[in-house]
């Protein structure tokens, strides 16, 4: 049961990396490091107006729920974000009425959500 719900991790973040790298985006993977962000992906030259991007991804296989995030770690992404020259990002993974959503978004928007669901 572990591998699979490590597999599903996995297949997440190595899609948001292929998304990113489309993008133009050099994407470095910390995978099993238990850290703030999954990946780090760096703009080139020619986003120059863009922040490098520290992601966490969650992804959860309960339907129509949203994949839970402490406090705590919502909290240390903000602190993350206004201590650092980056844009905190998170990758979520969820069922919603029957079909998979796959989406980036910020802290806040997350909250967002939550508070309304």
């Amino acid at each position: 049961m572990k591998t699979s719900y490590y597999r599903r991790g996995y297949v997440l973040e190595k899609d948001m990396m292929e998304q990113l790298e489309e993008k133009g985006f050099y994407v470095i993977r910390s995978a099993g490091s238990h850290r703030l962000c999954d990946l780090i992906a760096i703009p080139n030259k020619a986003m120059m107006n863009n922040k490098p991007l520290c992601i966490q991804c969650k992804k959860t296989s309960k339907p129509n729920q949203l994949p839970k995030i402490s406090r705590k770690e919502l909290e240390a992404l903000k602190m993350l974000e206004k201590n650092y020259n980056i844009r905190v990002l998170l990758a979520l993974r969820y069922r919603m009425k029957g079909r998979w959503i796959t989406e980036l978004i910020t802290v806040d928007e997350y909250l967002n959500k939550k508070s309304r669901g």
